[in-house]
């Protein structure tokens, strides 16, 4: 059971690291925030596993985060035409 403790904790770490190092894209930033989620779906069903309920609540919160951030996607590639953070600068009129 450890190595599934130390598995959660990775993946959270690893998306943590790609949000803050690679932020050039909005891509990926949302993918990152992907992987913290499997993370924390990981770790709910570790530490909570006869309450299954809370890890079905996890799993609907991941699945609305990823549905939001595929919208801003379509709405920033729409809008801008690329997915750049460099584009969506708020001095810009």
């Amino acid at each position: 059971m450890l190595w599934a403790e130390w598995l959660s904790l990775l993946l959270v770490s690893v998306g943590n690291t790609v949000v803050c190092r690679m932020n050039k894209h909005l891509l990926c930033i949302f993918i990152g925030l992907e992987m913290m989620g499997l993370g924390l779906l990981f770790a709910s069903h570790i530490f909570l596993l006869n309450q299954f309920w809370a890890v079905l609540l996890t799993l609907c919160m991941a699945v609305c985060e990823a549905s939001i951030c595929l919208a801003l996607l379509v709405l920033v590639m729409r809008l801008c035409g690329n997915d750049k953070m460099s584009s969506l600068s708020i001095n810009e009129v």
